[in-house]
């Protein structure tokens, strides 16, 4: 009897090599997609009927769900198909516009809480520590209070958007969601970069925009 020829593996088929060059312009574009949602949702909320604003939310949660949950190219009709049944099913269901700025802010707000329990890492003192490694005395404390400041941002920044829904003042409320929200943030943010500088003149601080690289790397949801 003959020995049996080894049989090398076949080379990728031009389907298989299409699809491996297609994946990533995909996954681009599928990104690009949810981005292009979220901006369009502040003047949507302003100018357009309540209607349309409800359908662009359910086409950006349809996005980022099926971020997670799907990876077949179907998932290009989940934001259409939320947006369609919204829109025709709930047009006048009208209190959903201002139900985002408020769980947003709250989910934030939770985030950097829950931190704070007894026996947990201060989420701001993680991300020091994953820049510096071991915190003197001081600098612990220092981020622990950061944490309970970006906490209380967050529950007055949920808080802030049901007062005044339901005060009636909706001019009131969009600028606030749209503008003033994230002003505090930004000013959060670059001023307490500004006056960690100069506190602590003796330690090495990286750039805002290496800090949030380095957040992108963490587990948020670490226990």
């Amino acid at each position: 009897m003959l020995p049996e020829a080894s049989v090398s593996p076949s080379p990728p088929t031009l389907r298989r090599a299409a699809a491996s060059h297609r994946a990533p312009g995909a996954a681009f574009a599928w990104r690009a997609l949810g981005i292009a949602l979220f901006l369009a949702y502040p003047p949507t909320a302003h100018y357009a009927r309540p209607a349309a604003t409800v359908a662009l939310l359910a086409a950006l949660a349809a996005n980022l769900a099926a971020s997670f949950l799907a990876r077949h190219s179907a998932r290009w009709l989940a934001p259409a198909a939320a947006a369609s049944l919204l829109f025709l099913e709930l047009t006048r269901a009208q209190w959903l516009l201002y139900v985002p700025p408020i769980a947003i802010n709250l989910a934030l707000g939770w985030l950097f809480g829950r931190t704070l329990a007894r026996g947990r890492v201060p989420l701001i003192t993680r991300f020091a520590m994953l820049e510096r490694g071991t915190l003197s005395e001081e600098l612990a404390r220092y981020t622990r209070t950061l944490t309970w400041l970006w906490t209380l941002l967050f529950a007055g920044a949920a808080l802030a958007p049901l007062v005044l829904a339901l005060s009636g003042n909706r001019d009131a409320w969009w600028l606030f969601t749209n503008l003033v929200n994230y002003l505090l943030v930004a000013a959060l943010f670059l001023g307490e970069f500004v006056y960690r500088r100069l506190r602590f003149r003796n330690y090495r601080h990286q750039s805002p925009l290496r800090v949030l690289h380095d957040v992108r790397r963490m587990d948020l949801f670490e226990r």
